[in-house]
């Protein structure tokens, strides 16, 4: 019956024609005049979706009648289905994975990148039962509707601190589901059915300190089990930075005038204030950004 729910819901999202090229066993649609988007083989029957098998490598770019061509995206449907997938390697070029792309694929374990995927697409890893491990979008402000439905592995899941809606059916019925940190200083909206109570009544919900009273307010996040204040280990697992106030992976003269502004009391969130925090002593002030300029 499960088998039969996920295939309605690919049916809607496949793409019902071939691809442009195949290059090493990946297909390929060619997208303007330099980039390619990964896709599956191709079909009006639903069996040659099926493609894929195993461990798959995607390279950064692919050449086709004497072109160069940037792997970009995972489009829509790429590996859908494909119950034989066991892991998937994105390159850094690939900044979008499409709606159903991963829906159904029962023994994917892993998706690996080496770059911030930008957004993922509505039901992209529905079904996929196996999934282990998924990093969610850093910049992304929503997490599409079924994105991680029923994915029954996942133990622990981190929302970054954009994040602002998490759509309805998102991270619904993930039984396996232990830890949720959410670094948004405001609880993001969290559309009905967005999370399943049951799981929910089993998991512990990491969010802010200053905000730790909202989200045990907040309808569909104070049904969590548990709700604690993230700890600095916990900034700092996810490569929060002290300094690195605009969380661009560098410390800089921006960070220093954006402290500036900071510390005369132009608004900010919870991720951007721990990391102005130089010293650590629970305020922003001046003593931070002297310690900060000193730096750099």
């Amino acid at each position: 019956m499960r088998r039969f729910l996920l295939l309605l819901l690919f049916v809607p999202c496949a793409l019902l024609h071939a691809y442009d090229v195949e290059v090493d066993g990946v297909y390929y649609n060619i997208v303007g005049t330099s980039m390619a988007h990964v896709t599956h083989k191709g079909s009006y029957n639903n069996v040659e979706y099926n493609s894929y098998t195993g461990d798959i490598v995607i390279p950064e770019q692919i050449s086709y009648k004497g072109k160069t061509y940037q792997v970009y995206m995972v489009g829509n449907s790429a590996f859908a289905g494909c119950e034989g997938l066991t892991s998937v390697l994105l390159p850094p070029t690939v900044h979008g994975v499409g709606s159903c792309a991963f829906i159904g694929c029962d023994n994917l374990r892993q998706v690996s990148f080496t770059t911030d995927i930008r957004r993922y697409g509505s039901c992209a890893f529905t079904g996929c039962t196996s999934l282990q491990e998924i990093t969610l979008p850093r910049r992304a402000e929503l997490i599409d509707t079924l994105t991680l439905y029923c994915c029954a592995s996942l133990k622990s899941m981190v929302l970054y601190h954009r994040i602002r809606t998490v759509c309805h059916g998102a991270l619904e019925h993930l039984p396996a589901m232990r830890h949720l940190y959410c670094y948004a200083s405001e609880p993001p909206v969290a559309e009905k059915g967005a999370f399943a109570l049951q799981d929910q009544q089993r998991c512990t919900l990491h969010v802010p300190r200053e905000t730790l009273e909202k989200y045990m307010e907040s309808p569909g996040w104070k049904d969590f089990y548990r709700i604690v204040a993230l700890s600095d280990s916990d900034y700092a697992a996810q490569n929060y930075q002290k300094g690195d106030v605009n969380d661009d992976g560098k410390v800089d003269a921006e960070d220093l005038a954006l402290l500036r502004r900071i510390v005369v009391s132009l608004p900010d969130n919870a991720a951007v204030r721990w990391a102005a925090d130089i010293n650590g002593d629970g305020k922003v002030n001046s003593v931070d950004y002297v310690m900060l300029a000193s730096k750099i």
